[in-house]
């Protein structure tokens, strides 16, 4: 499912919101959605609320983000991401501009997680709301 949709968004301009809440994607499918990312600059929001992505997802998707022009907001609340994956999206938002808004509620982010995203906040200016 997720890898199909990926592919399709690789050649999609008009879309601008996905909501994939609740759909079990996993990380497999984070990692397909984070190539179509790479090209797509026409989605602004994903709500990828409740996907079971772990570190491994975030991982991948901020792959996709370091790249991304468009997303400008992501919502990733209770995706089992930890340290690990709070670390590279931290990466992601130290590189991507365009992203405003990012939920990362109810995920197991540590002090560690929490840092590397403190850091992160210090150098871009783009964020106006994280949870």
């Amino acid at each position: 499912g997720a890898k199909a949709l990926a592919e399709a968004l690789k050649n999609n301009v008009s879309i601008t919101f996905i909501d994939l809440e609740n759909n079990e994607m996993g990380a497999e499918g984070a990692k397909a959605l984070a190539e179509a990312l790479k090209i797509n600059a026409s989605v602004t929001t994903i709500d990828l609320r409740n996907n079971l992505q772990g570190d491994e997802g975030a991982k991948a998707l901020a792959e996709g983000l370091k790249i991304n022009k468009s997303i400008t907001n992501i919502d990733l609340l209770n995706n089992h991401i930890g340290d690990v994956g709070a670390e590279a999206l931290a990466g992601a938002l130290k590189e991507n501009k365009s992203i405003t808004n990012i939920d990362l509620g109810y995920n197991g982010i540590g002090d560690v997680g929490a840092e590397a995203l403190a850091e992160a906040l210090k150098q871009t200016k783009s964020i106006t709301n994280i949870d």
